[in-house]
């Protein structure tokens, strides 16, 4: 093999000649006719020295049909997609799904129920005594 920076593209021009002489060869032709599977080893050397395949080693038509393809569903809205989602993270919901989500508000506590809250400071007046 020539040897330099263009050693490749030579190396690669020569090769590409000796399979096409080695081709069209009328021994190899016949060796073809009887031997199919030959073609196996053939066609990578084609496909790497970018030559077309001779209609010798191209490949058999398949005769079973090919299988369906199954196409992939499509895609199915995710839950969050129904919510507004901010740039920082935070959800805003519509008064809506606040509904959904907690159900309905709870009934108003009647004042006896309320916590007590003394209006007056406690501690005061314990200082203070009676």
């Amino acid at each position: 093999l020539p040897n330099g920076p263009a050693a490749p593209i030579v190396a690669g021009a020569n090769a590409r000649l000796e399979l096409q002489h080695f081709m069209e060869d009328p021994i190899v032709q016949a060796l073809l006719a009887t031997h199919p599977s030959l073609g196996r080893i053939l066609r990578p050397l084609h496909t790497m020295l970018g030559l077309r395949y001779p209609a010798s080693i191209k490949r058999p038509k398949s005769t079973k049909p090919r299988p369906k393809r199954t196409r992939k569903p499509k895609r199915q809205p995710s839950f969050m997609d129904q919510y507004k989602i901010n740039p920082d993270g935070s959800i805003d919901f519509t008064p809506e799904q606040l509904h959904e989500i907690l159900g309905p508000p709870p009934p108003p506590v009647p004042p006896w129920h309320q916590p007590f809250v003394p209006s007056f400071n406690v501690k005061k007046m314990w200082r203070k005594g009676p």
